[in-house]
């Protein structure tokens, strides 16, 4: 997969779901006209019509940007871990599912569930949030790199470990303290603390860096070179690893991004 897959997915999941509420508009109103249901025949399909518009025109936008992209179905054969500038598409999925793009468009791999079941759907978000989760990074081949397990309750804990299940840290987030901006302490394996977080809850701009002030990665919306811009949308997060960031921060940095971004982009 490439940027223009990932348009393309999205173009057809649209204009799927524009022509299915569409139907369901024009039944409740067959079926008003018929007098087999009463009530406000506006109350009952004006939402579905609006759902409809939205969709046909997010359709129509993912057509116009994948236009102009190559169609060869590009998948890097570099790691996450070994790339500076990542980009970050969020799909469609019950938990949390995020492809990662180089920023030429190659695909560089994904964060998703490790059991993303069908059943999920029907679970919502409210009491899916306090769920225990296993999620994984991947390469574009699948292969996985990392793997975070998010403990059950309204507290955010989370476990991370390497491909080879090798315990690299824990993010413990400070609930009292997280309101308005998230905050806590990524944790080392051997639990001494290695990142501060102290972040806007918006997530639209934020700096990781250690305990002892080294850079580590920042995460940034809205801006980016006018190249990528040809096959990115303006807002596509981009997340950056300084050029000394070890692949244990790495990891670790994903670990946060995972808790952060749980059930808050699908």
């Amino acid at each position: 997969m490439n940027i223009r897959t990932y348009y393309e997915k999205n173009a057809r999941a649209c204009f799927h779901v524009a022509w299915i509420t569409l139907i369901i508009a024009a039944a409740f109103f067959v079926l008003h006209v018929c007098k087999v249901l009463g009530g406000n025949i506006i109350a009952e399909t004006a939402p579905f019509l609006t759902l409809s518009i939205v969709n046909f025109t997010g359709s129509r936008i993912y057509e116009n940007r994948m236009r102009d992209l190559p169609e060869q179905n590009v998948v890097s054969l570099v790691s996450p871990l070994e790339t500076k500038d990542i980009l970050l598409a969020f799909m469609p999925a019950p938990t949390l599912r995020v492809l990662l793009f180089h920023p030429d468009g190659s695909l560089l791999g994904e964060i998703r569930d490790r059991k993303m079941h069908w059943f999920m759907w029907m679970i919502p978000n409210s009491i899916s949030i306090i769920l225990p989760k296993r999620y994984i990074l991947t390469n574009a081949a699948g292969e996985v790199l990392a793997e975070y397990e998010m403990k059950s309750g309204i507290k955010t804990m989370i476990t991370m470990m390497d491909g080879n299940g090798k315990l690299v840290g824990h993010y413990k987030e400070n609930l009292k303290e997280s309101i308005v901006r998230l905050k806590g302490m990524i944790y080392t394996a051997e639990g001494q603390e290695w990142m501060p977080v102290n972040v806007s809850g918006l997530l639209n701009k934020f700096h990781m860096d250690a305990s002892d002030g080294k850079i580590i990665a920042s995460f940034q919306k809205g801006w980016m070179p006018l190249d990528w811009a040809k096959r990115f949308k303006m807002n596509t997060p981009i997340l950056s690893f300084h050029d000394d960031a070890t692949e244990e921060e790495k990891i670790a940095i994903f670990g946060f991004c995972t808790a952060a971004f749980n059930h808050r982009s699908n």
